[in-house]
């Protein structure tokens, strides 16, 4: 009776175990839900604050009653969107909301977090829209837009890049633009412009990717590292990028700058020049004069007598 007992009760451990197995294998299954990270909302609020105080400082003194009153206001209304601050991803929208210097009011805010979510998704510090719209965010001037336009520009960005490039890092038109961004101070606010850039870069390249190894790349390159570009409007700054691709593969085509004597001397004296004027006639009158074409008045040897 004993050794039946024990088999009676061996045979229910197995059918309870048969039971609990295959719910527990089921439980670790991998879900698809999103773990949020609970300190997203304080960080983004950190991210929005750093650049509201930048720019609330009276003589370097900041009302920290005022302050917190802001940042209350703005935290209550990330919490509840439980927006992803991983990675990139994180990284992209503090840097977002760092670039906004303005009092923007929290709801707007949260709208336009909401709209960036939606339109550029996870993000990959890899792709070449990730490199191109981080550049922009970096000279930005938001000038008088509102949060939810804010919103609409980043998206206009994402979206043009990629149409051209959907994954991976930017071809060589893409990092002249990305280059380009990185030199200007208050970029205007204009969601357009990435596109405009890269039409207009093609367009001068008569629509073939742009290698860094070409002549024209590297005289437009030294010529925009040292152009002032201070106050120029959007279509101001296309213009100029249009004539400089124009004169510099024009005058290059394809060759390396080492191809003759006239490249190579342009090339120097180009980045060797600390700043010039928004005018890219100086890089044709410079080729000119260092292939002979350009007569110079040069005073008269001495003669010995």
């Amino acid at each position: 009776m004993r050794r039946i007992g024990l088999v009676m009760l061996t045979i229910m451990i197995l059918m309870l175990m048969a039971n609990v197995v295959p719910a527990a294998a089921q439980d670790a299954q991998p879900t698809s839900e999103v773990v949020y990270d609970p300190r997203c909302a304080l960080n983004l609020m950190q991210a929005y604050m750093s650049g509201w105080e930048y720019n609330h400082r009276d003589k370097g003194v900041l009302d920290t009653v005022e302050a917190a009153q802001v940042a209350r206001a703005v935290y209550a209304a990330f919490q509840p969107l439980k927006i992803d601050c991983q990675n990139a991803t994180g990284y992209f929208k503090q840097k977002l909301l760092r670039s906004m210097r303005g009092d923007y009011s929290p709801d707007d805010l949260a709208r336009m977090l909401n709209y960036v979510q939606e339109v550029v998704g996870a993000v990959d510090r890899d792709d070449c829209a990730f490199s191109t719209a981080d550049q922009f965010l970096g000279r930005v001037d938001w000038g008088e837009a509102t949060a939810l336009q804010i919103g609409r520009t980043i998206g206009d960005i994402y979206r043009d890049v990629r149409e051209v490039i959907a994954e991976g890092a930017c071809d060589g038109t893409y990092k002249l633009v990305a280059n380009l961004l990185s030199q200007l101070d208050d970029i205007p606010s204009d969601g357009t412009l990435i596109n405009t850039l890269y039409q207009t870069l093609s367009a001068a390249s008569s629509g073939r990717s742009i290698s860094e190894y070409e002549c024209g790349y590297q005289l437009a390159n030294s010529f925009f590292n040292s152009v002032n570009w201070d106050g120029l409007t959007s279509t101001q700054i296309t213009a100029l990028i249009s004539d400089t691709f124009k004169i510099t593969y024009g005058i290059s085509g394809d060759r390396s700058c080492e191809a003759s004597p006239d490249l190579a001397i342009t090339a120097m004296l180009l980045d060797d020049v600390y700043q010039f004027a928004p005018d890219a006639s100086i890089i044709q009158q410079t080729f000119d004069a260092a292939s002979g074409n350009l007569v110079i008045v040069t005073p008269a040897a001495t003669v010995t007598p």
